[in-house]
Parts: C-alpha cells; sequence; structure tokens
C-alpha cells in the first residue's frame, strides 16, 4: 500500500565502502546513524542492509520519507546523510521494485553476495 503521491522512496549507498574492513564497526556506523535518523521518527521509515561475508563490507539502505523529497531538516540536522549516494526509486521500474522488496524482506543472497546484517527504522 505505497502513496506515491504522499511519499516517496529512496536508495542509499555508502560513498566509502572500502573503509568497512571491520564487521562490527560497519555494523556500529550503521547504528550510529540510525540513532542519528531519531528526530524523523514521524517523517521516515528505512532499511539498511550490511552486505558481504569479507571486507569490504557494503552498507546499502531504502528509506520512505513523507513528500517528494527528503525533508531539509533531516539534511541539516543528521551529518551522515552527506556519507550516502542517495537515489529517488522509480516504482514503475520492475528492476528497482524488485529490489525494494528484496531489500524490505532481507532477501539473502542480495545481489549475489551474503547478508551480515539488517537493521529497520521505524
Amino acid at each position: 500500500m505505497y502513496d506515491p503521491e504522499g511519499y516517496s522512496l529512496w536508495f542509499c549507498d555508502y560513498k566509502y565502502n572500502d573503509e568497512n574492513t571491520v564487521s562490527f564497526v560497519t555494523m556500529n556506523k550503521v547504528g550510529g546513524f540510525l540513532q542519528r535518523m531519531d528526530l524523523c521518527r514521524k517523517y521516515a521509515f528505512g532499511k539498511m542492509l550490511v552486505i558481504g561475508s569479507e571486507p569490504p563490507f557494503k552498507v546499502k539502505g531504502l528509506w520512505l520519507f513523507r513528500g517528494q523529497e527528503i525533508p531539509k531538516f533531516i539534511m541539516d540536522e543528521v551529518y551522515d546523510m552527506e556519507l550516502y549516494e542517495w537515489t529517488k526509486v522509480d516504482i514503475s521500474d520492475e528492476a528497482q521494485k524488485e529490489r525494494v522488496s528484496a531489500m524490505i524482506e532481507d532477501q539473502e543472497p542480495f545481489e549475489g553476495e551474503a547478508l551480515l546484517d539488517a537493521k529497520c527504522f521505524k
């Protein structure tokens, strides 16, 4: 039950995955990011994945925001936002729609790699 008029979906990809060489440190980065996102609990739902069985680990996410853009106050207040590449999801594209489903369902393998961890922000 997705309302494309009132909400928008966004993929995020961590820009510096080559630095993610220790699994627990990578998972702590994601946990810290989710803590800092706490101020937008009323405006967002997110799913963050840590991917890979060996370093470097990849961090990818899927976020649902109210409105058609990422709220400006989030971009201003959460400094981690600039560490990710944000791409708006085109839900009419079947490949992107399947990727959204795979991320929400913690599908493993994800894009051909093992899923190390998944965290949900709600």
